[in-house]
């Protein structure tokens, strides 16, 4: 009986083994298989992704996707492309930006380390977000995944991508923000760069090379040089965009403080204002806005909730069109503060007498609480009223009062007595102000005074109208313009 035994235990296990063994190969085979194909020829098998099949061979996403390169691919089903537009469908351009949005380089399986929320370049240029704790990206449930393929990997989802606009380009195609709109377009110019064009020849008189004039033309804008690129795919913003009411109430509230010579000078400067704080670095939804958010110039916004009349999700991030902004002067208008010693640089043309070069003098000192500071003196010129001019931007149509920290430690104890004026060094707006002896990090009050054209303003610091050195030395580490509310 157990001799029984043992040859049936025998020949369960023959079968045991030859029955794995059949499922291997059999597992082995798909493998094979699969590998043996490019992504394109894994679509294409599918016939629940012959719609999608279908659309790659229309923009020739084929002839990419049959390539050595990594790719990956998340492919809509029939089902989830009944619905496309038929204007995407019809329009080559916009059907390749459609198609290409559902493409990537590089291999992304489920179990590849990713955050948990993962930002994906595709072959438009454009991004998706792959939330990997929920299965979607963009929203689109992935209902099959890990499909390999000799090229890449397959997931097959139940949504179609199209391809979000960028913040820059939901502003440019927005019916709520008109003036806005307008204004941030004519902040657009064009520049030649001649790396990008063809040359067609060389000049006979000058040997310079001449380039196909319309080659090497790029389009800038002045927004994305001097506040934020929101146009740029590869950054995270939360963008502000202001109705047109919100807009027009915005410049009137501001227009004091850019006041110039004619009525457009002082709009383009006032929307200009405006604008500048509306961009503001990463994303920010209604469910994690946090009260204070701080622009480029680290002016403090607040958007209220309340004032929200549409939120876009954007490619790069974010966009909030409100009907009111609560920002106040206070916050926008920061103080200026000119640091001395810009003037040691450029001396021929900030001192009233450049032959005195010699006795200006860029200095590094040291405070009562060990705080290193550079400072600028002018000593021993024996020159009446000598004086050195500041040309200083960006200065608003508003009251300021002046304050300057200027360190005396080196007249032998004698006080002495200099001034701040602003565009002629004979005005007396301000008086002059005695400077005592050793008194290092003191902040001085000299004065008030009221700018009346936003914009360049020159501003002098002027020494006493005495040759004597000891009375009219200058000293100055900075002056500080701060606006009176």
């Amino acid at each position: 009986m157990a001799s029984y035994k043992n040859y049936i235990l025998v020949l369960f296990l023959l079968a045991t083994l030859v029955a794995c063994e059949d499922k291997w190969e059999d597992h082995t085979a798909v493998t094979e298989q699969a590998l043996g194909e490019n992504i394109f020829q894994a679509i294409e098998a599918d016939p629940a992704l012959s719609k999608f099949s279908e659309f790659l061979v229309k923009t020739e996403y084929d002839q990419v996707l049959k390539s050595s390169k990594t790719f990956t691919v998340f492919a809509p089903s029939n089902e989830a492309l009944q619905n496309v537009d038929q204007a995407i469908v019809n329009d080559p351009e916009r059907l390749k930006a459609f198609v290409g949005n559902h493409i990537s380089y590089q291999q992304y399986l489920t179990n590849t380390p990713l955050p948990k929320s993962s930002r994906i370049q595709t072959l438009n240029g454009k991004y998706i977000t792959w939330d990997k704790a929920s299965a979607r990206v963009d929203g689109a449930a992935i209902t099959a995944a890990d499909r390999y393929a000799g090229n890449g990997v397959l997931h097959v989802i139940d949504a179609a991508m199209p391809p979000k606009m960028s913040s820059w380009e939901f502003l440019m195609s927005t019916d709520l923000a008109s003036k806005q709109q307008a204004y941030m377009k004519s902040l657009e110019y064009t520049v030649f760069i001649d790396s990008l064009a063809t040359q067609t020849g060389v000049d006979p008189a000058t040997g310079k090379p001449v380039y196909d004039s319309i080659q090497g033309i790029v389009q800038r804008n002045r927004y994305f040089r001097q506040a934020l690129d929101i146009s740029n795919e590869d950054s995270l913003y939360t963008f502000i965009v202001l109705t047109d009411a919100a807009f027009q109430a915005e410049i009137e509230e501001y227009k004091p403080y850019y006041t110039t010579n004619t009525e457009d000078s002082t709009y383009d400067a006032t929307a200009w204002g405006v604008v500048k704080d509306l961009a503001l670095r990463g994303v920010y939804t209604p469910e994690n806005l946090p009260s204070v958010l701080y622009s480029r110039d680290s002016v403090k916004v607040h958007i209220d909730p309340g004032a929200i009349v549409r939120t876009e999700r954007t490619s790069n991030g974010i966009v909030y069109v409100l009907n009111s902004l609560d920002l106040q002067p206070v916050e926008k208008l920061k103080p200026i503060r000119i640091e001395g010693e810009w003037a040691y640089y450029n001396r021929n043309v900030t001192l009233s007498h450049p032959e005195k070069a010699g006795s200006v003098g860029m200095r590094l000192r040291r405070s009562e609480t060990g705080k290193k500071f550079t400072d600028i003196l002018a000593y021993n010129h024996d020159i009446w009223g000598f004086h050195i001019r500041y040309r200083v931007p960006n200065v608003n149509s508003t009251t300021y009062k002046v304050y300057w920290q200027a360190l005396n430690d080196f007249n032998s104890g004698y006080t002495f007595s200099q001034k701040v004026a602003f565009k002629n060094p004979t005005a007396n707006d301000l008086p002059y102000t005695e400077v005592t002896p050793n008194n290092y990090g003191e902040r001085v009050l000299v004065g008030e005074y009221t700018v009346d054209k936003y914009g360049f303003i020159d501003m002098y610091l002027v020494g006493a109208l005495s040759t004597n050195d000891v009375v009219n030395p200058l000293s100055v580490d900075y002056i500080e313009l701060v606006p009176v509310f």
